[in-house]
């Protein structure tokens, strides 16, 4: 019986020793950029909160002017009253008709993440309520590094502010 011989140009593939080298060097390779990456989706998840916060400010200022009423921006509770934090979102509202009226309501953020601010109103000349500038920082993980935040000032002037500060 013919023993079968096989042509060393027609069998192709990995030896056992070139596939472990290829899984060791892709497991470093991993450990390595992991890290890096989750640094980078903090940074884009706390530059999209804060532009919702921006975004919310400035309608509710655009309302203010646009329909000759005050507007507020608080903590978002229920469809009535506000909530001391705005962990679980931003409720703009007006009770220009004596009847508190909701006009958008933004959705919370994750659990692990924070929100410092404090409630702040618009005048229907554009003004905001408050003698002095409002702050509302978004802390990735409630940690400083990679927060983000945007300023009302007592002009009304919505602007994005200083990176870094803590949320306590």
């Amino acid at each position: 019986m013919a023993v079968p011989h096989f042509s060393s140009s027609i069998i192709r593939g990995f030896t056992l020793v070139e596939l472990m080298v290829t899984i060791a060097v892709a497991a470093i390779l991993l450990s390595v950029g992991v890290p890096s990456l989750t640094s980078l989706y903090e940074g884009y998840r706390s530059q999209s909160e804060i532009s919702r916060i921006e975004q919310a400010l400035s309608f509710a200022r655009n309302q203010a002017i646009s329909y000759g009423m005050t507007v507020e921006v608080c903590g978002y509770q229920s469809a009535v009253g506000c909530a001391a934090n705005f962990n679980n979102g931003l409720k703009v509202y007006t009770t220009a008709s004596g009847s508190e009226k909701v006009l958008r309501v933004v959705e919370g953020i994750d659990s692990k993440d924070a929100i410092k601010g404090s409630n702040v109103g618009f005048r229907p000349d554009g003004l905001s309520n408050t003698t002095g500038e409002v702050t509302f920082i978004y802390c990735p993980a409630k940690q400083a590094s990679g927060s983000r935040s945007v300023t009302v000032s007592s002009s009304g002037m919505i602007k994005y502010g200083a990176d870094g500060l803590a949320c306590s």
